[in-house]
């Protein structure tokens, strides 16, 4: 679950799964004169939209922490619950789509390698005694999509371009991923400003950052703009009262009860002329 504190005394909780759904929504409208859609585009937008599947449970059963007696935010999630979770969910997307599944598996052990570099600010805290454990999945993985890839790259011409693409897709996953989470976190009066990537607009240029600040009223400038036109996206959120809960059915009662809210986002192109941070969207190698 996403658990965002905010100034009125209530924690707002999302469904992962539902955040998830929410980024796929949005990335099926990726593409422009700009920003070139990939090959296996309906894969990819498979892979953002169910890259979390494996969290319904968790989002269903509510974990709780006896010691803060509140819900648990998915950042501090056990990390043997969190290989758990995401491991059904990559399972069953393999099974539907392998392209799909593939874009989960490397987005799930990203997760605890700085997201192979591409992102070396976020990384999964790894506990030192379980490093040698998650050191062994994440070669196990690696080494279960060198099959994976086989069959797939066969279909699809050159092993190369093949490869360079899937990376494409990869960087994708991640900006929708993050974007998601951006509007899952904040309120729609925001004026926060977060740069993320980098993202390839074409699939042999550089990696560009892509800027993303919120206008105070639920609209989102993306600069540089990827998506094919304006985007409105729903964030469907829970709240429930920030207090210390006397026990794991009190927080799961709580939520039971709770109404879900739809809350309206857009993401709209700079004005033209407009830059939102010129620098921080100088091209960088991905």
């Amino acid at each position: 679950m996403f658990i965002t504190k905010h100034d009125d005394g209530y924690l707002y909780i999302v469904n992962q799964y539902d955040h998830s759904i929410q980024a796929g929504e949005v990335a099926r409208h990726w593409g422009n004169d700009q920003f070139t859609r990939p090959d296996y585009f309906d894969s990819l937008c498979l892979a953002v939209e169910k890259h979390d599947i494996g969290w319904i449970e968790s989002d269903t059963k509510v974990l709780f922490n006896a010691e803060t007696r509140q819900p648990v935010p998915f950042l501090s999630v056990n990390l043997l619950q969190h290989v758990d979770f995401y491991g059904k969910g990559y399972e069953k997307v393999k099974e539907e789509d392998p392209y799909a599944g593939l874009l989960v598996g490397m987005h799930w052990m990203g997760l605890y390698t700085s997201r192979f570099g591409y992102d070396p600010s976020f990384t999964f805290k790894i506990p030192h005694e379980l490093a040698p454990q998650i050191d062994e999945k994440i070669i196990s993985m690696q080494k279960e999509w060198v099959d994976l890839k086989m069959e797939l790259w066969k279909k699809s011409g050159p092993r190369s371009q093949f490869e360079n693409n899937l990376w494409m897709n990869y960087e994708i996953v991640q900006f929708m991923d993050r974007l998601s989470q951006y509007v899952t976190m904040h309120k729609p009066d925001t004026t926060n400003t977060l740069v993320m990537g980098p993202v390839r607009e074409q699939l042999e240029s550089k990696g560009v950052m892509m800027t993303v600040q919120g206008q105070g009223n639920g609209t989102v400038v993306v600069d540089p703009f990827p998506f094919d036109s304006e985007v409105e996206t729903t964030v469907v959120l829970r709240k429930i009262p920030d207090i210390s809960y006397e026990s794991h059915s009190a927080v799961y009662k709580a939520l039971e009860e709770a109404e879900f809210e739809r809350i309206t986002w857009k993401f709209v192109a700079p004005k033209q002329g407009d830059s939102l941070n010129p620098a921080a969207a100088e091209s960088v190698s991905s």
